[in-house]
């Protein structure tokens, strides 16, 4: 067989002497094919020359309702019928997965084009044929969403969404938007629209992948045939087999496999170079060892390769060392410095990017790598436009308050609790059409006590939000027309001002006291970063420089990191920790579980395996006798870095040089363990992460109590879990296993019972006979979990029949099956925590939630599994956090005198009294901004108006979801200034076409109001021409009149008039 390391070396040799040859690679899984797809795009852009390389992504054998995940597959078939690559990689597992046949997926594809007529309810009508979802708003690909005259839909062939604009049945325009902002990027000539899915349905006689490779005609290479056979004979039913044996025996003979004996005779004739790796194998780097040799893997390595430097410059070769961009290029210049390399002849520095070094004798020229040099895996590429994340620039904490808020708001259904600033806890009813005076206005209805209904008009949406408690259970709706609303708010401020003064005393001391000042990065933490063998986000960047400058100030750090499950804060705090160890100080990692502090212990090792760090673990895995041999060593300080549980928090732990605390999942921990952490704060520098992020957190981190970073962008290419709800089905079940461990993956199976459990796990190796499936629970003894784990962590074991211990933090990327039985027993915090020990990788992750057959669900339950449906899209923690609040109370989470003011007026109102109180307190203005109430006598907030009235609304034609509607004036009533106000209206015109006069009169409305809180009004009232002005008890008065507004034909003529005479008055200071 071939060394993996020279695999993409050698297509690309095969490529330069037939340019014109397709290629399709067989290999066993998809991992190695990512590799060998990214090493070869690395190489074409190194060469200059032009390379197509396309990855089939591993298919569905179920016939269900095609899924999300088969886009990328499906983009891949449509090239390879339209664009064929140059080279085309396959898995065993997506050669046999079903494919829809050619001529379907051709005669279903469809290019739209400005100036083509095609009448929108037609183009729906395809799109559901082509099985893409009608949505409110398009956010992945497969989904379509029609807003009267404009039409939004993302193709499974494209990067990103379009937004198609009809003039009739004409399309007028078309341009591509951002899936997250919404927002319009630019116009495009064409965009094209292929079936959802690249898996067959049954019932369209569908065929499978070897109809495209006749149609490709491909020279077959195969270089790991034993290692595909392998993984099916293991795990592949018996007719997968058979399948595999005719695909290759007879289906795709004609195309003359190309084999070993040809490929090694590969090279480039028109200049004879031959192409060999710098290091094709570890077999020969052991032959350069010195004898004796004691040292670590990163010292060992720059030795080889500054030897092998040195004899290739003897020997009159022109070496070229690469670097990606200046910074790499001035870590190389030190590098060589450091090795007394500076002045050798032949050798410069160069930027350019290639994965791995080149030898090329007969040219007599050498490349290095970054990877020879540091010992570092080269970093995965990174497509810009395949990163999901939040709008552009800086996450501020006004961002995170706004997106809470808005959850908090935008999430409300009918049925759900809600509660009105100024009349308290209700029943949400929906949104009516009222009628009243010759208008016809849309209304929240809202049901209080005694039946009693109230209707909120739309525009006043901002005044309700949904009701989360403290407590499970009933909630006591409150009594319209009397005064105990007001009592309860007012106990519940005077109840928050004695928490607040409590926080600003805690954070005035933390900012007095002094603790480390850690030095500016060096060189060592440079390359330790740029061994990251991935490409970060820009929130992971951001994040890492805030905690950084952080350390580096005396203050002592106290800074939450809030991100999603797997969107890589471990590697945010591996940097801090790295960091503080090579200042000199120690580190400790405070973890809610052994089986996590036993991860991260593992984690640590490896990425701090090429530096002097004495890293070691503190649980119930480690008996008595080595407790207490870390704890003298911890004492001593000879130890750098240690990972433990609450048993860091003893009495009998202590540090010689503490310098910074990582705390995993605070929320987790016990009241004590918590106030000893709080003490820990104002001495030394505490990082804490967090996934699920109790909003009571974010809160204290945005009124200044705790600094705040965000990881809010999706890694690169991340797939959102797929989550498939059903009733307990032994042949669900077991197609679900086999599809997992076809494609070379591992699975989790839940069953916390511990009684049971050994029951279950002999149940499933009767099912998969040649799998190994390994058992592991909390009850076991220490040592024989540790090692049940690690063989699951190192890919020795298939499947992992385990209870909850897996819950927090577990990171095994080649794990992305979960099948969670009795998933009912479980709270919606634990269920996002499980679902997230899978789908951290590329590969599409499936989560099941397995039911009792016979029972009946409580409301709880249902909700529960509901929110887990819905709620499936990356970086949906925020959400389904506050939807567990709402299930099961807020609690005690800020203490149990705070709870009963809590649940009298719901989380969200006491988190606004609570950020005004501190803001107060502070001597800032309150973050409820200040308003200025307007009254028009000649605009109602209507959908229908009498002709001498102008109505002003958002109608349901224009946006015609109720969700996205009641969102609209939510915004609406957040804006702050006029700059934001035409932002607004851009987006408006942008998403939903060109705004109709109602919708342009409620945002001239709202431009009088911003105006007037420009100038610090309280109210602009304008009655029989008479436009009255006040600012608190104060009539405002110009020239020492009271302003008249002209006489004028129109209502919307008044309105601009308004406007101006508004901006004269006060631009002019002529008050």
């Amino acid at each position: 067989s071939v060394d993996e390391s020279s695999v993409s070396l050698l297509l690309l040799a095969i490529h330069f002497s037939s340019p014109a040859l397709r290629l399709l690679l067989e290999v066993p899984g998809f991992a190695l094919g990512e590799k060998i797809r990214n090493e070869l795009l690395q190489w074409a852009e190194c060469t200059g020359c032009t390379l197509d390389v396309l990855l089939l992504p591993d298919g569905t054998s179920s016939g269900k309702k095609l899924l999300e995940s088969e886009a990328p597959r499906a983009q891949v078939l449509d090239r390879v019928l339209n664009r064929p690559p140059d080279i085309l990689i396959v898995s065993a597992a997506a050669e046999l997965s079903p494919a829809p046949a050619p001529d379907r997926m051709r005669e279903s594809a469809l290019t739209i084009r400005p100036g083509m007529t095609l009448p929108p309810g037609k183009l729906a009508e395809i799109l559901i044929r082509m099985d893409y979802d009608d949505e409110p708003e398009v956010v992945q690909k497969g989904e379509f969403a029609r807003r009267g005259g404009v039409m939004d839909v993302f193709s499974p062939s494209e990067t990103a969404p379009a937004r198609i604009e009809f003039f009739g049945d004409v399309v007028e325009s078309i341009r591509l938007f951002s899936e997250t902002s919404q927002l319009s990027i630019g116009e495009i000539p064409e965009y094209h629209l292929i079936l959802r899915s690249g898996a067959g349905e049954p019932e369209a006689q569908d065929s499978d992948f070897s109809e495209y490779v006749r149609l490709y005609s491909p020279r077959i290479v195969t270089l790991f045939p034993m290692e595909c056979e392998g993984v099916l004979k293991r795990f592949g039913t018996e007719e997968m087999q058979k399948k595999w044996q005719k695909l290759h025996r007879e289906d795709l003979w004609d195309h003359a496999f190309l084999l070993l004996d040809e490929i090694e005779s590969a090279a480039v004739p028109e200049t004879g170079k031959v192409l060999s790796p710098v290091f094709p194998s570890a077999r020969h780097i052991l032959k350069m060892i010195p004898e004796g040799t004691e040292q670590n893997m990163s010292d060992l390595v720059r030795r080889i390769s500054a030897n092998l430097i040195r004899q290739l410059s003897d020997e009159q070769y022109r070496i070229q060392i690469a670097g990606r961009t200046d910074g790499d290029l001035t870590l190389l210049y030190q590098w060589l410095e450091e090795e007394s390399l500076q002045d050798v002849p032949g050798l410069e520095c160069v930027r350019m990017s290639i994965p791995r070094g080149v030898l090329l004798p007969g040219e007599k020229l050498a490349f290095f790598s970054e990877y020879e040099l540091y010992s570092s895996p080269r970093r995965l590429s990174t497509d810009r436009k395949s990163i999901a994340r939040l709008p552009e620039d800086t996450f501020r904490k006004d961002d995170v308050r706004d997106a809470i808020d808005e959850t908090l708001a935008s999430d409300l259904e009918e049925g759900d609790y809600a509660v009105h600033v100024n009349y308290g806890i209700c029943v949400f009813r929906g949104l009516k059409t009222v009628t009243e005076k010759q208008c016809v206005y849309e209304a929240m209805e809202l049901e209080f006590e005694d039946d009693k209904k109230l209707f909120v008009p739309i525009w006043q949406a901002h005044c309700v939000s949904r009701y989360i408690g403290s407590q499970k259970g009933a909630v006591k709706l409150s009594k319209i027309g009397t005064a105990r609303w007001n009592r309860i708010k007012t106990d519940a401020a005077d109840s928050v001002r004695v928490l607040a003064l409590d926080m600003l005393r805690m954070h005035a001391i933390r900012c007095k006291a002094s603790g480390t000042a850690f030095p500016d990065d060096d060189l060592a933490q440079h390359l330790f970063e740029k061994s990251f063998p991935y490409t970060e986000t820009p929130d992971q960047l951001r994040a890492a420089e805030e905690i950084k400058k952080d350390m580096e100030s005396p203050r002592p750090m106290d800074r939450l990191l809030c991100g999603d499950v797997g969107y890589g804060k471990t590697e945010i705090a591996m940097r801090a920790v790295f960091k503080c160890v090579m200042s000199g100080r120690q580190a400790a990692i405070l973890v809610p579980t052994t089986v996590l502090a036993q991860q991260h212990y593992y984690n640590f090792l490896e990425r701090f395996a090429e530096y002097p760090v004495i890293i070691e673990t503190l649980s119930r895995f480690r008996i008595k006798s080595e407790q207490r041999v870390i704890v003298e060593r911890l004492k001593s300080g000879n130890i750098d870095v240690i990972i433990g549980t609450h048993r860091l928090l003893q009495p009998d732990i202590s540090f010689q040089n503490l310098g910074l605390i990582v705390v995993d999942e605070e929320q987790r921990f016990g009241v004590a363990h918590k106030e000893m952490l709080k003490n820990l704060r104002t001495t030394v520098d505490v990082l804490t992460m967090t996934a699920t992020p109790i909003p009571r957190t974010l809160y204290f981190s945005m009124s200044g109590m705790r600094d705040l970073s965000t990881i809010m962008s999706a890694p690169v290419q991340r797939l959102p879990v797929q989550t498939i709800v059903s009733q307990y089905d032994e042949q669900l079940i077991a197609g679900a296993v086999s599809r997992e461990l076809q494609r070379g993956g591992q699975v989790y199976y839940l069953h916390n019972r511990v009684q049971t459990i050994d029951e279950t796990a002999a149940k499933l190796r009767a099912m998969f006979p040649e799998a190994r499936v390994a058992v592991g629970h909390g009850q076991m003894d220490e040592h024989e979990l540790e090692d049940v784990m690690g063989a699951f962590i190192e890919g020795k074991t298939d499947i992992l029949v385990c209870t909850t211990i897996i819950e927090s933090g577990l990171d095994i990327p080649n794990a992305n099956t979960i099948l969670i039985e009795r998933a009912d027993r479980f709270g919606l915090a634990e269920l996002y925590q499980l679902r997230g020990r899978v789908g951290r990788w590329r590969r599409q992750a499936y989560a099941y939630l397995l039911l009792p057959k016979h029972g009946i669900l409580t409301g709880d339950v249902r909700k529960r599994i509901a929110a887990m449906r819905k709620y499936t899209h990356l970086g949906a923690g925020f959400k389904l956090a506050l939807r567990d609040l709402e299930i099961r109370g807020a609690g005690n989470i800020l203490g149990a005198e705070q709870s009963g003011h809590i649940n009298a007026i719901g989380f969200s109102l006491y988190c606004d009294l609570l950020r005004t109180v501190t803001a107060q307190l502070k001597g800032e203005e309150p973050a409820l901004k200040r308003e200025c109430n307007i009254y028009l006598d000649f605009v109602e907030y209507a959908l229908t108006a009498p002709s001498s009235k102008a109505a002003a609304s958002f109608s349901p034609e224009y946006i015609n979801s109720e969700r996205l509607r009641l969102d609209a004036y939510r915004r609406l009533h957040s804006l702050r200034d006029e700059s934001a106000l035409m932002e607004l209206r851009k987006e408006l015109a942008d998403r939903f076409g060109r705004l109709p006069e109602a919708a342009e009169n409620l945002l001239l409305c709202a431009q009088i109001r911003l105006i007037g809180m420009a100038a610090r009004l309280s109210s602009i009232t304008c009655s029989e021409g008479r436009i009255l002005m006040s600012r608190g008890q104060e009539l405002i008065k110009i020239n020492g009149k009271v302003p008249n507004l002209p006489d004028l034909c129109t209502p919307e003529a008044k309105l601009r008039v308004l406007i101006g005479m508004l901006k004269n008055f006060f631009l002019k200071k002529t008050i």
